[in-house]
């Protein structure tokens, strides 16, 4: 009988070879996003967009007052927290269109491509492969979130730089509000794409269709349809588009102005003690995490039905 001696380096080689499969189907999708010229022009056209909104959006409200015979005004910044609840659900709105194209068809892409079986011939099991896409397409959907983030900091410390009257945007309310909205949004977002397309991969397009337009709903029409009318206050605490839930928000901003404001620089002095006050987190926030974690059930799902034959995919 002859024995075969491995060396040290092959036998380590032999053993990662078969550890850590999931490491490996999100270090080989990672890859695939960053030598794609298609997600640079998507990443680099999101980020140059979200400047423009948020330099456009950085006065997000104008204050006025009659003192004497003088019509004073001031404006709220767009990168406070009072700011931000006025402006938030619009950038989300953009995140939120682009997100299914890029964290949708982690799976569905090799069921069009036929290379589907071609893949789960190997030895790759079933629940790295899934997994394995999703968590790449979900770390890409958190970095363009942080480059939200980023961008209201960065925009907001340039527009105090070029005007000394700009208050400096406050980073603890603008995590907090980002990890409530933006973040919650993101993983919810992602995780309903990528489990609808994984278990209905010949609807694909529809369901990101779907989702666009019940993210447009939510956070368009459905608040112009309330008007001036209070939201109940269940729908302002879960809705996952923040748009009912910061305008819920909003009345622990108003500004109460009185006969002793006499200069504009004492009405804005005023608004900026307000519109930078911590938004109150009672309510809403466990909510919006919580819509979050179900929507990672929701993957863990449709990884555990993922069914390796097409046949059963068809």
């Amino acid at each position: 009988m002859n024995a075969t001696v491995l060396t040290s380096t092959e036998q380590q080689t032999r053993i990662t070879g078969h550890q850590y499969p999931l490491t490996r189907v999100v270090t080989w999708e990672l890859r695939r996003f960053l030598a794609s010229r298609l997600f640079w022009f998507q990443a680099l056209g999101f980020w140059g967009f979200l400047l423009l909104i948020i330099w456009a959006l950085h006065a997000s409200d104008q204050t006025g007052t009659v003192a004497g015979s003088e019509q004073l005004s001031a404006y709220v910044a767009g990168t406070s927290a009072g700011g931000l609840l006025r402006t938030l659900p619009t950038y989300l709105i953009i995140l939120a269109l682009l997100l299914p194209f890029i964290t949708a068809d982690g799976v569905t892409r090799d069921v069009n491509r036929r290379t589907h079986e071609l893949l789960m011939t190997t030895a790759l099991p079933t629940w790295a492969y899934v997994l394995g896409r999703y968590l790449a397409s979900l770390i890409i959907g958190l970095g363009l979130a942080l480059l939200l983030f980023a961008s209201i900091l960065g925009m907001g410390g340039l527009l105090h730089l070029t005007n000394s009257t700009y208050p400096l945007p406050q980073p603890d309310a603008v995590l907090l509000l980002w990890i409530g909205m933006v973040l919650s949004a993101t993983i919810l977002v992602s995780s309903v794409g990528f489990a609808l397309s994984t278990l209905l991969p010949r609807l694909s397009t529809l369901v990101k269709v779907v989702i666009l337009v019940a993210w447009l709903v939510g956070a368009l029409v459905i608040p112009l349809g309330l008007g001036n009318t209070t939201p109940p206050t269940w729908y302002v605490n879960w809705d996952p588009t923040s748009g009912i839930t910061a305008r819920g928000l909003l009345p622990s901003y108003s500004i109460t102005l009185g006969p002793t404001i006499t200069s504009e620089a004492q009405l804005q002095q005023l608004i900026l003690t307000i519109e930078n006050k911590m938004p109150d987190i009672a309510g809403w926030f466990a909510p919006h995490l919580l819509l979050a974690g179900l929507s990672l059930v929701l993957v863990l799902i449709a990884a555990l039905a993922f069914k390796r034959s097409r046949d059963v995919l068809n």
